[in-house]
This record gives structure tokens, C-alpha cells and sequence, in this order.
């Protein structure tokens, strides 16, 4: 039989989530929950010592560096991976959260953000700074429900053409350090290699982080005017689909082949049967095949995403695939 009483860890996302009508009054910036993705480490670095540039007549903004260890190695994690220790029921286990080292940090994150298992978090908005070595440009990374980072991401696609918008996996829970907060999303930029700033994303980081903050205080001040206008607004998203492909393995699990190079450097690129996927080592070209990914009927067309990420190796996984839709929320307007 099926229980029908809630988990003592189920989420009540709707209750905490920063309303679209409400005011922002604390966010967050963090850098270095994988620490070798240096734009993002550089970038809140980079608002820690000048905290002016982040800073907002109505609302607070912190500024964190969160995985300090891997910093310091300039590694992706030190013990495991930081970026999949917030989960609500591991934050609130006292063995797993002393488990290991980023179980402990994750914690401590989670006591300066959230908490999360708390339906008001101190943090309204969590902006968790992140590059990959896949050329996504600046993919926005939120949860499905989460109207107002949906609300920056139309924004910002608005400002630059190379933002786009993805919902995360549509789950109960999220282990990732942005979902502490009210709302939060995940600031995916690349192509940038581990250990060094790439320059031209860093400086559209920089200059899109302020326009989002801009935004913020703009949207504060609509709702102390007491008169502005409820407006409802549709936008185009990439959904995960739940489908990880793997490069081309022999028998003793090795790799025998590469991401295509029709493939490579082109995320968001739609995946039709017969494409070129990959490549083996001797040059052979493998081609996507829906049938052989499993790819539901209900998705007519499909997307790249995370094309060849180097954290992703240890993963098994070469590409995940999305699908493309459209979501619809509402904002504040004049």
C-alpha cells in the first residue's frame, strides 16, 4: 500500500517561494560551489571587494564563496560533489551532514542561506554562479514553479541572446544550493575551462548579475507604489527529459569514441534521427536515433545540452537531452 501522509521531508515549495507581487528584501550571491569554475569564484570575489557595485537602497545582498576548500585546490569538490548536498532530508540528518567535508560546508551554507527546511528562509533570492566547459552562453538554470526567477530569466533573455532559460527536473526536492532560498536559479556560463577566466563571459556576467539586481530593486519599488498591474508573460524554456546519453564504450567500459564535431560546441542544437551524434576514434560516424534513446513520442523535437562537459566524464554522461516549450507566469507592471 501507498501511504498518503506527506514525507516529514516533503516541500512545501508554493508556501515559500518569493511571490511575484511580494518585495525582495535579502540576496544572495555565490561563488565557488564547484571550485575550479573560476568566472563565478572571480566574479563574487570580485563583489566582496567592491560590495557597492552589488548593493541596492531596498534590499540586502550578500555575497558568499561556498565551497572554500575546493577553492583553495582549484577542484570541482574535494570529498564529493557540493552542488548535490542540499537536499532538504540530508541537510537535516546529523550523520550525513558530518559525513563528509561538503556535507559539513553544505550545512553551514544551508544555516547562512536558509535554513531550507524553514518555510521562511532568510535569503528571498539565491544566485549560485557557475561555468561548464559545454558552450551553453548563459543558461539559466530554475525550478519549474520558481514564477519569479522565471520573471529575471525573461529579463535577462531580454538583454542578451545568448540567455536562455531551463527548468530543472520536475522533482519533490532539489540537492542543488540554489533551491535554499525562496527562489534562486543556477547562472550556467560557458565555454569556459576549469582554473582560468574566460573573459568575454565574464565581463556578460558581470554586467548581467547588476542588470538582474537593477531589476530587482525596480521590481521593489512596484510594489511599494501600491498601483502597479498584475501582467501575464509567456517565454520559451528547455526542459530536462530525464535522458543522459554516454559516449561510445568498448567492452571494457572504455571510451572508443568522441562527441561528433557537428555536435560539439553547439548546445541547445535539435537532435534529429540520422544526425551525426558521434564519432568513433577511427572516425566512424554514429548517428541519433530516437528509438535507441528512448525517446518519448510526446517530444517531437529535442535538444543538446551539456555537450562534452568535462565534470560530466565521471558521470557517463557525453549530452542530456531536453525538450522545448513554452511557460507561462505573471509579473508586476506599471
Amino acid at each position: 500500500l501507498t501511504s498518503t501522509n506527506p514525507s516529514p521531508h516533503a516541500m512545501d515549495w508554493k508556501r515559500r517561494r518569493t511571490l511575484p507581487n511580494a518585495a525582495v528584501k535579502r540576496v544572495a550571491i555565490v561563488g565557488g560551489t564547484h571550485g575550479n569554475e573560476s568566472n563565478g569564484v572571480h566574479l563574487a570575489k570580485h563583489f566582496l571587494r567592491k560590495p557597492e557595485l552589488v548593493k541596492r537602497p531596498s534590499f540586502e545582498t550578500e555575497v558568499l564563496l561556498s565551497n572554500i576548500a575546493s577553492i583553495k585546490q582549484n577542484t570541482r569538490y574535494v570529498e564529493e560533489d557540493l552542488n548535490r548536498c542540499f537536499l532538504v532530508k540530508d541537510l537535516t540528518d546529523d550523520v550525513t551532514s558530518a559525513s563528509t567535508l561538503e556535507r559539513k560546508r553544505a550545512r553551514e551554507v544551508d544555516q547562512i542561506l536558509g535554513p531550507k527546511s524553514s518555510p521562511e528562509p532568510r535569503c528571498d533570492l539565491v544566485i549560485d554562479l557557475h561555468n561548464t566547459t559545454a558552450a551553453t552562453g548563459v543558461a539559466l538554470l530554475m525550478a519549474p514553479d520558481d514564477e519569479f526567477a522565471h520573471e529575471l530569466g525573461h529579463h535577462l533573455c531580454s538583454l542578451s541572446d545568448q540567455v536562455r532559460v531551463v527548468d530543472w527536473n520536475d522533482l519533490d526536492d532539489w540537492p542543488l544550493c540554489p533551491s535554499v532560498g525562496r527562489s534562486g536559479l543556477t547562472f550556467e556560463v560557458g565555454a569556459a575551462p576549469w582554473g582560468c577566466i574566460e573573459p568575454a563571459s565574464f565581463q556578460l556576467s558581470r554586467r548581467l548579475v547588476l542588470a538582474l539586481l537593477d531589476y530587482v530593486e525596480a521590481h521593489n519599488s512596484l510594489v511599494a507604489s501600491g498601483t502597479a498591474k498584475r501582467e501575464q508573460v509567456t517565454m520559451p524554456v528547455y526542459r530536462s527529459i530525464g535522458i543522459p546519453i554516454d559516449y561510445p564504450r568498448g567492452e571494457d567500459g572504455d571510451l572508443v569514441g568522441h562527441v561528433h564535431p557537428e555536435v560539439q560546441g553547439n548546445d541547445f542544437k535539435e537532435l534529429r534521427d540520422g544526425d551525426n551524434l558521434f564519432m568513433t576514434f577511427d572516425g566512424e560516424a554514429l548517428k541519433f536515433d530516437r528509438k535507441t534513446h528512448k525517446v518519448p513520442d510526446k517530444h517531437e523535437s529535442v535538444y543538446a545540452l551539456f555537450v562534452n562537459e568535462a565534470a560530466y566524464y565521471e558521470k557517463k554522461v557525453a549530452l542530456t537531452l531536453m525538450s522545448r516549450g513554452e511557460t507561462r507566469f505573471s509579473k508586476l507592471s506599471k
